[in-house]
């Protein structure tokens, strides 16, 4: 029997000597009231959270070659498990790995730039986001006042007054190789966009995250492809025009799971340093953000100095506080109104010398911006809505230059607005935006294109832009690389975006995996009432591939041979960097970010004697070498 015993333990301690560490670490889409474990084999272990919605843990047991991860419920009972099956490697390890998402790198194609720079678009201090990462955003807020902003985006409700009340909140970012955590605030934001059950929100951050503190949660709520406002986005950046670009994240707000996001940039004095002057730190002039207020539009029509005849169409938005005194509302003005009245000069000087508008204005980065909207079809941008766009004075240039933003209304046809015409829209690629002068007044477009040198460049950019960038072929390639990287999302969006268990009775679309795969390329989505709320004309591609024809065959004698700026025609290079959360470890920002310490988890044998004394020899025997 005493032979037997021993046989007994050094069986077991060889069994223990054969034990390995591996490192499990998963991110929960199953909201709060779940937590996680890992499956290998018929044992479950339960994972740990520091940071929601990361769970993990180490486990010591024999050699683990599969598993899968599991949802447990509060008594720790299996609810749920993944349907994949996953391989376990070294590589995996170091991932934090999403609950029912296999592990993918998905390559975005970058868009050909066919004309000469004007602006850097991003600096070693504030680099462009990634654009092929889901990133996972937590905001653990006040519940009281988040209970507010969800029960009234509209506040008085039944009205058209924006809540714009921020809440406080602590904010956790996880992406596949980081986490993050700071305090900071959300809020409501946009005004069609707040018409939906899913919200769409800003985010303030007191600590860096990539090197910035604000970030935008575009909800896409009427987007059955998802892809449509990140499409556009790009489109701009590729013809120089500076926008903010991101990717993508799914939301968690308290106990509520939103679906996923566009993760994008805000429009800050940092983005704006980093984007228009190259440097995060460079000192910026002041921007105006332009709003309607029906049935009226910010025309650019001079109307005085006095700065209340401005103020329900211009509002002042990022400027240094050194130049601008914040509590005098007057000095706020004086930019706008000075830009406002050269125009007006400029528009009343016999013969509209161009010399004299390329003295204030960056015509060039204007007619690009031109070219998109009218490629796009932005039925809610500047150039046909005079709407969604910034007016920022550049100190670097003493000029001013159109920013734009949201693009929640493109790459969609007419959505059957009463100010396009439904017989020529299509096929008209310059004056689809002027057929009703009479409801919205394109005064300053108008006066602009009617110079012949500014059209003659402007038809330039749309030929160029119609044949080279904007067609099927390359445009698909973005939209199919952008599907692979969300795909797997998709049917969770949808199904948590219907259910949001928030107060406010928004709109909701019902759409469905089907919608998604077909409306990517010819297939219409059909109005539905009360499932489809925002049906689609048009399949993604589809457009693409029609309005390209059309805009190539309004231009088919346009004489492509000189590509030249009419304006800021300056030596400029593009940033070609990538953000990361390294650079905010190495900026000595590590109590904000890097990778969690994960707690171990021990196998039922408990530790290892065996592994333990034969480190222990080593060592002596290593002091006696020495």
């Amino acid at each position: 029997m005493k032979i037997k015993s021993i046989c007994l333990s050094l069986a077991s301690l060889i069994a223990l000597s054969e034990a390995k560490s591996h490192t499990f670490k998963v991110i929960s889409i199953m909201g709060e009231g779940y937590s996680m474990g890992v499956k290998y084999g018929t044992t479950v272990k339960p994972l740990t959270s520091s940071i929601f919605p990361l769970f993990t843990g180490n486990v010591e047991a024999d050699n683990i070659t599969q598993y899968k991860y599991v949802a447990l419920d509060a008594a720790g009972q299996v609810v749920e498990e993944e349907g994949i099956v996953r391989n376990y490697s070294d590589e995996n390890s170091n991932i934090n790995e999403v609950y029912n998402r296999a592990n993918k790198e998905v390559n975005i194609p970058k868009f050909p730039e066919l004309f000469k720079p004007m602006f850097p678009m991003g600096a070693d201090n504030f680099k462009p986001l990634p654009d092929n990462v889901i990133y996972n955003v937590y905001a653990k807020c006040d519940p009281n006042g988040y209970e507010y902003i969800t029960s009234k985006p509209f506040d008085p409700p039944g009205t058209q007054m924006s809540n714009k009340t921020p809440v406080n909140c602590t904010i956790s970012i996880v992406s596949p190789h980081h986490t993050f955590q700071s305090s900071g605030n959300i809020r409501i934001i946009g005004f069609g966009s707040r018409l939906y059950k899913k919200l769409t929100y800003a985010i303030k951050l007191d600590k860096k995250f990539m090197g910035r503190k604000a970030f935008r949660l575009r909800a896409m709520a009427n987007d059955p492809t998802l892809i449509r406002e990140n499409l556009t986005t790009n489109l701009y950046k590729s013809v120089g025009v500076p926008v903010q670009t991101g990717s993508y994240a799914r939301l968690f707000i308290n106990g509520d799971t939103y679906g996923l996001y566009s993760f994008i940039d805000s429009i800050s004095k940092k983005w704006i340093a980093g984007n228009v002057h190259g440097n995060a730190k460079a000192k910026v002039g002041i921007s105006y953000k332009l709003y309607t207020d029906l049935p009226l539009f910010p025309d650019f029509h001079y109307h005085g100095d006095n700065y209340e005849e401005y103020s329900r169409f211009y509002r002042p938005d990022e400027f240094e506080e050194e130049d601008v005194n914040p509590n005098d509302e007057s000095s706020k003005y004086t930019r706008l109104i000075d830009f406002i009245k050269l125009y007006d000069q400029w528009v009343n000087t016999p013969g509209q010398p161009l010399d004299q508008l390329k003295k204030f204005l960056n015509i060039e980065a204007l007619l690009r911006l031109l070219v998109i909207d009218t490629l796009t079809l932005g039925v809610d941008n500047f150039y046909f809505r005079l709407s969604n766009a910034a007016l920022y004075y550049n100190p670097e240039r003493n000029n001013y230059v159109f920013l734009p933003y949201d693009f929640d209304k493109t790459l969609r046809g007419s959505s059957g607005d009463e100010e396009l015409d439904e017989a020529t829209y299509l096929t008209d690629c310059h004056t689809w935006v002027n057929q009703h002068e009479e409801v919205i007044d394109h005064y300053f477009t108008n006066n602009i294109l009617a110079n012949p040198e500014v059209k003659k460049r402007y038809d330039v950019l749309l030929v160029k832009s119609s044949l080279e960038l904007f067609n099927e072929k390359v445009v698909s390639g973005y939209v199919h690389a952008v599907a692979d990287l969300i795909r797997d999302d998709i049917e969770w969006n949808f199904e948590k975006s219907i259910s949001i268990p928030i107060p406010y009775d928004g709109i909701v679309n019902h759409y469905t995996i089907e919608h998604f795969n077909t409306n990517l390329e010819q297939t219409p989505v059909e109005y539905l009432k009360p499932a489809i709320i925002d049906d689609e004309e048009f399949g993604l591609l589809q457009w693409v591939q029609l309005r390209s024809q059309n805009c190539i065959s309004d231009t088919a004698n346009v004489d492509i041979s000189v590509n030249e700026n009419i304006s800021d025609n300056l030596q400029v290079s593009v940033y070609t960097g990538v953000a990361s959360q390294d650079d905010d470890k190495k900026k000595g920002n590590s109590k904000s970010s890097g990778f969690m310490i994960t707690p171990s988890i021990k196998s039922t044998l408990g530790r290892n004697p065996l592994k333990n004394e034969i480190n222990k020899k080593k060592e002596r025997k290593k002091e006696k070498n020495n």
